[in-house]
């Protein structure tokens, strides 16, 4: 079964000469076809979008069975998915739609109302256990929800983008229904599209796709294969070997190189074969590369990524793929492959003139930092640093979702974890940059068991995982765990308790082993039962169940953590290091409330300035000319309060003695304070930007009255 599931007929392609760069705005238009054929049982709902960056794309589903609403709204919302899908969260993306319901739906998914969906979609999981399409878009909307807005105009037909967007829809149902062919159909959408636009007719040369883990379901019956092949999905890459603009992007700063990437850079070749020798004296495991970037082992199965193929064919959980598979004759393995390419794209970015020096700069000292430290961890001198020192490597002072996953993938595309991991644990706490284990020799793993489960691919070589809060994001830096030996006195025990404030301590047999803990009450009942009782009555052993690893999600702990008040933490070398009592869970959650009170509280001054101020239609136009979609008040969004105010007429309608300018600035670093706080990211928000808030909050008040 493939790991992602596309439209059977869908064409994606990108304009060369409208490659725009990362943040730029982007216009997008949607549009859906749904034509009923009299001569059969199966309808096709055609699709088609255009940007005014030269992306665009068509194609058409027939499928029934998970959508029994308007056909041609549910044909819209696939224009929407797949349009959204190629631009969020590169661009600053504006939706333009003839229909009000997709402009609501968005809305509600900005908002954080992510059931929103079409009558008569529906939202559960499909029966392979993916994720419904629009269920996925509106996580990604949502988190994203500062660079999408929708237009609704009155028809198609108002704009040249939405035009040529009905055309491709159009298209898209012939395709399907058998009345063009796949190479004609290509052939007129590039023609209107890059007339519509007034560019020659060249494309960003494709490359095949990779299969993305988080992609969701499809609509369609699980047995059929919708994995599209190579030639027909397009996306923006490479040229002749040579990388272009949006493809260094990627590779360098937060994706992870795919086979396909090695394939296009002309570094590996369609058909080579690759041997992985598990054991010295056996007969290694084979496999040959498709054109669509995959590895076919000798029984036929494909696998997109080389851990899953490893894994597979030695009947492991688990192994480094890119190290142990070797390409024939050579020899070379994978990854010696994959830094190959990274150092020659890490060139081109340096020559690149239209970076800006200093994000090239940065770009070749992360790069020289990832080499360096991979060449002392193979010499046995692992580089040690904070996490915070070492996130200043990508500009960042904290860390979020997005960010994190950058950081994995560079690790991962130069063969380096971390440990412990540096999303799991404080901005404080040390780590150490480490080799990944690479091939040669036999793989520590464990057998499958043959019951239908798949293995996981190896730790930190293949995807990235959304760890969330973790026990080590909530471990203090700057506290090191107080314990008794199990033959200490009630005055040692006593004594400890009292001069730290601790109402619990941990009894630890050495420091790898919890024997229990003895708290105040566990003191007062083993004296209540027996007035001469010793230490040893007092402790409850039970405790030595309540031990947890560092990387475990709080989420996981809390009904334990509410049922005995305490637990303690393991950290990475298996040594008990910490304690974590309803106190801190409690006293993290606050750093959290805190900001999200003063956000909520900044937003009804701000919503209800505009009602006190401007009319709706004042409202409606300020936000139509920021590119911004408006239904109402009550529905408005930061971004919205900013498109209002940073009108030029509207700030004069206001009528405050402040520079708009440096008013709007702070806005706009508000809303991304507000986007941390909304994501709930490990780290807690920089004091500062509290009293940004609470300042910011001060003169709203100060001059609304």
């Amino acid at each position: 079964m493939q790991l992602v599931r596309r439209d059977r007929w869908i064409r994606q392609e990108q304009l060369q000469q409208l490659v725009a760069a990362d943040g730029s705005p982007v216009e997008v238009a949607i549009v859906g076809c749904y034509l009923k054929r009299p001569d059969a049982r199966e309808h096709p709902r055609g699709w088609g979008y255009l940007a005014d960056d030269g992306h665009y794309g068509f194609g058409a589903t027939t499928t029934q069975r998970r959508y029994d609403g308007d056909g041609e709204l549910a044909a819209e919302a696939r224009a929407l998915f797949w349009a959204l899908r190629r631009l969020l969260p590169a661009y600053q993306v504006t939706v333009v739609t003839d229909y009000q319901e997709i402009a609501d739906m968005v809305d509600a998914w900005r908002r954080g109302d992510l059931t929103a969906a079409p009558p008569g979609y529906d939202r559960s999981d499909r029966p392979s256990g993916r994720e419904a399409k629009l269920m996925y878009l509106a996580r990604r909307v949502h988190e994203h929800a500062d660079r999408v807005t929708v237009r609704v105009v009155d028809g198609y037909e108002d704009t040249a983008l939405g035009r040529v967007a009905n055309e491709l829809s159009i298209l898209g149902w012939k395709w399907c229904a058998g009345e063009v062919t796949k190479a004609n159909a290509q052939s007129h959408a590039l023609g209107i599209a890059s007339k519509a636009l007034g560019v020659d007719p060249i494309l960003v040369v494709r490359v095949p796709e990779s299969e993305d883990p988080d992609e969701p379901g499809d609509d369609e019956p699980d047995s059929v294969n919708q994995a599209s092949p190579t030639s027909e999905n397009g996306s923006d890459t490479m040229s002749d070997g040579s990388l272009s603009r949006s493809r260094r992007e990627l590779l360098i700063n937060g994706r992870r190189v795919r086979i396909s990437d090695l394939i296009e850079a002309g570094r590996l070749a369609v058909g080579a074969e690759l041997t992985y020798q598990q054991r010295i004296g056996e007969p290694p495991y084979r496999a040959t590369v498709t054109e669509r970037g995959q590895l076919r082992l000798a029984d036929g199965r494909e696998f997109a990524t080389p851990s899953r193929a490893a894994a597979e064919a030695a009947g492991l959980t688990a192994v480094p793929g890119w190290a142990v598979w070797r390409v024939q004759p050579t020899g070379k393995t994978l990854h010696q492959l994959r830094v190959k390419l990274l150092k020659d794209v890490a060139d081109e970015v340096a020559q690149d003139h239209a970076r800006p020096h200093e994000e090239a700069d940065a770009v070749r000292r992360r790069f020289a930092m990832l080499e360096e430290a991979q060449a002392d961890a193979k010499e046995g001198r692992p580089r040690t640093l904070t996490v915070r020192e070492f996130i200043k490597h990508w500009g960042l002072e904290d860390r979020d979702r997005t960010t994190s996953a950058q950081i994995d993938a560079d690790l991962a595309n130069h063969g380096l974890t971390t440990v412990p991991d540096f999303r799991t644990v404080s901005l404080d706490k040390t780590i150490r940059m480490l080799v990944l284990p690479e091939g040669g020799g036999d793989v520590v793993a464990t057998e499958v068991v043959n019951d239908g489960v798949e293995p996981a691919p190896a730790a930190g070589d293949e995807e990235s995982v959304d760890v969330g809060l973790t026990l080590g994001n909530l471990l203090p830096d700057d506290m090191s765990l107080t314990w008794v030996s199990p033959t200490a006195s009630f005055e040692e025990a006593i004594t400890a308790m009292q001069v730290d404030d601790f109402s619990q301590l941990a009894v630890l047999a050495n420091p790898y082993t919890v024997h229990g803990a003895v708290t105040w009450e566990s003191i007062a009942a083993a004296k209540h039962r027996d007035a001469n009782a010793t230490f040893s009555d007092a402790i409850d052993r039970r405790a030595a169940a309540l031990v947890f690893d560092y990387d475990v999600r709080l989420l996981d702990v809390l009904q334990t953590l509410q049922q005995n008040g305490f637990i303690f933490v393991r950290d990475e070398q298996r040594k008990i290091s910490g304690i974590i009592t309803a106190a801190d869970v409690v006293r993290k959650y606050d750093e959290t409330a805190t900001p999200f009170f003063l956000i909520g509280e900044i937003d009804q001054e701000l919503r209800q300035l505009l009602q006190n101020t401007f009319d709706e239609e004042t409202v409606r136009q300020a936000c139509i000319a920021a590119g911004s979609s408006f239904k109402s008040f009550d529905s408005m969004s930061i971004g919205q309060y900013q498109a209002v105010l940073d009108n030029p007429d509207c700030w004069k309608q206001l009528g405050w003695p402040l520079d708009r300018y440096v008013f709007i600035k702070r806005l706009d670093r508000l809303r991304k304070v507000r986007n941390n706080v909304m994501h709930f990211n490990p780290d807690p928000i920089r004091p500062t930007d509290v009293g940004k808030l609470r300042n910011f909050l001060d003169l709203i008040r100060r001059y609304s009255r």
